[in-house]
């Protein structure tokens, strides 16, 4: 899971999306007249998928209902960094604190969608690629003057209770020397706690805190280094995108679309 940004081209920005909110209203619309989906038996639901396929081919949408005879989508390797997961016209964010806008705003730096100028309720607009050409080389510049840090948060499993927590050092030591017998080529977590046996962190810090995902509870922010290399790589691709917009004759006909 995670947050996914595609470029666009579009011939006609505004008949297209009137034809694929058509085609939506439409769809949820037959469904809703047919009741709860699980009481309809296999027969009547593909009758319905049948009839709505027809219906968005009736509006010159293909079988899902999206344009696309006149809607281009854009995505190719960037030549610098041909086999980044970052490509020209598209760009990923997983969740996780690996995540490049959980690791900008770790930073206090502006993230992908201030970078576009994007509204929070967006999911697709033209952004003004000019302003996001600055805003994306200014980023560049500043990532690369950042000390190469990342912040972990560790805390107990919200499933144990304290009495099955290690209550020592000595228990704590235990538990670390039966998973460092083990035979692991990657860095893992699980219900003992987390370990990075095949690439160890070299920490800085450890600093007592409060974690507030899934409710409150203690924690311990580990501050270690980490390169920012790939995320760097990652914006150039974006400043790349840009320039690539802004070379085009037809700029204002290109479009970002914000899934997640």
């Amino acid at each position: 899971m995670g947050l996914d940004i595609y470029l666009s081209k579009y011939e006609n920005f505004e008949e297209t999306r009137r034809k694929e909110q058509d085609y939506n209203q439409y769809s949820e619309e037959y469904w809703a007249k047919l009741g709860e989906y699980s009481d309809l038996t296999d027969e009547q639901k593909e009758e319905a998928r049948t009839h709505i396929k027809e219906y968005a081919n009736s509006l010159g949408l293909d079988d899902w209902g999206s344009d696309e005879n006149t809607v281009e989508s854009i995505e190719f390797n960037d030549e610098q960094y041909p086999e980044h997961m970052f490509k020209i016209g598209y760009f990923r964010s997983s969740y996780n604190e690996s995540g490049i806008e959980r690791i900008l705003t770790n930073y206090g730096l502006p993230t992908m969608g201030e970078v576009f100028g994007r509204d929070n309720d967006e999911y697709l607009f033209r952004p003004d690629w000019e302003t996001a050409d600055k805003r994306a080389k200014q980023l560049i510049q500043v990532l690369k003057e950042k000390p190469e840090y990342r912040a972990h948060a560790v805390s107990g499993n919200i499933f144990r209770g304290n009495k099955d927590l290690p209550q020592s050092e000595s228990d704590a030591m235990k538990i670390f020397l039966k998973e460092f017998n083990k035979t692991n080529d990657y860095n893992y977590s699980n219900s003992d706690g987390e370990f990075f046996l095949e690439k160890p962190m070299n920490v800085l810090a450890i600093i007592p805190g409060i974690k507030t995902l899934l409710g409150e509870r203690p924690c311990s922010y580990v501050i270690y280094e980490e390169s920012n290399q790939w995320y760097i790589q990652a914006l150039e691709i974006v400043s790349r995108t840009i320039e690539y917009v802004l070379k085009q004759e037809d700029k204002d006909k290109y479009y970002l679309r914000w899934s997640s």
